[in-house]
């Protein structure tokens, strides 16, 4: 039996804004392990093209949970040193090419990963 997270979903680390092609992925999970204690500012830009002009994600449902209303693509969250955070972010409203920068006392030194998922061409 073949399982659905397999062949479906693309994780990496990852440097804050670095572009991403997400043309294929409808969701992503990215997580931040902070270095420091401190509030986590994630900036979320979407452009057309790789290395064209990035522009803030106007989606206001960008964080996939439904009482969490973004503006600009801006997601904060105040962390504790060495805690990891996950943001669910739903990506419908995006462009092929996203960047998610990091600022904020929590981003020097920490650690980033993202999981691209709800692949639209999945192999199960």
């Amino acid at each position: 039996m073949k399982r659905a997270l397999i062949e479906n979903v693309k994780v990496s680390p990852y440097e804050s804004g670095d572009p991403i092609a997400i043309s294929e992925y409808l969701s992503a999970v990215f997580a931040a392990t902070a270095a420091a204690a401190g509030e986590l500012v994630l900036t979320v830009t979407h452009s057309d093209e790789e290395s064209g002009t990035y522009t803030a994600v106007k989606d206001t449902r960008l964080l996939a949970d439904e009482s969490t209303t973004t503006i600009d693509g801006v997601i904060k969250q105040t962390m504790a040193k060495d805690e990891t955070a996950n943001f669910d972010l739903d990506l419908v409203g995006c462009k092929p090419f996203i960047k998610i920068t990091a600022s904020g006392a929590a981003a020097a030194g920490a650690n980033y990963a993202i999981a691209l998922g709800d692949s639209q061409n999945t192999p199960v």
